[in-house]
């Protein structure tokens, strides 16, 4: 299905970046599972959704909480997931970042933190000040991160996103679970990259089946 092109880890780098075979591909993308800390498991109706879809693999963009998340996912389409703040905390080891290549279209999913220094700053300016990192500020901070990329997937702001800044298109496909911030829904989205490269992105939410409110 693909390869990488160098023998360093594949999708450690660009120059490493796992390479899909040459045609049309479907992509689920997921963020901000959560399982064991706000939720106790993905919901049978998201499952069921990303299967019914038939995906050829699951972007995974951190935020897992519990490793047992990507067993689960991989029962559907094979999985690709990076390391968030969350997983960091929990000692869960898990690239930062991963690069393919598309149709000649260069794509990195990473969490979108950058980093637990910065982490560990936007979270005492949240305590002090009551205000977060606007969108735009951690994008801007993943455009120079990765220059290279023609499509960012991230996760961490829990809000669902596909919007073009500069030459770069950046893809957030909101919180896998239902919470406040997302009106109780549960955000993913698919991704389409066609045999000349187009993009195609799809949205998507699902209204959660039970009265618990999660935060």
């Amino acid at each position: 299905m693909h390869s990488a092109k160098t023998n360093a880890k594949p999708g450690s780098s660009l120059a490493s970046a796992i390479t899909f075979a040459p045609g049309a591909h479907r992509f689920a993308v997921l963020a901000d599972t959560h399982v064991n800390d706000r939720v106790p498991a993905l919901t049978p109706q998201l499952l069921d959704a990303i299967h019914g879809a038939a995906p050829e693999a699951i972007f995974l963009a951190g935020d897992l909480s519990k490793p047992e998340v990507m067993t689960t996912l991989a029962q559907v389409a094979p999985v690709y997931a990076v390391q968030g703040n969350q997983d960091w905390l929990r000692g869960y080891r898990l690239p930062k970042e991963l690069w393919f290549e598309v149709n000649g279209l260069c794509v990195v999913l990473t969490h979108g933190h950058v980093n637990m220094a910065l982490y560990t700053l936007n979270y005492l300016r949240l305590l002090l000040t009551g205000q977060k990192m606007s969108i735009r500020s951690i994008e801007q901070r993943l455009a120079k991160r990765y220059p290279q990329a023609n499509l960012v997937i991230y996760g961490h702001t829990h809000f669902q996103v596909y919007h073009q800044l500069g030459q770069q298109w950046f893809l957030n496909p909101g919180a896998a679970y239902p919470h406040k911030l997302n009106g109780h829904f549960i955000e993913y989205a698919f991704l389409e990259i066609g045999a000349q490269g187009e993009i195609q992105v799809e949205l998507c939410h699902l209204a959660e089946q039970s009265s618990r409110v999660y935060f």
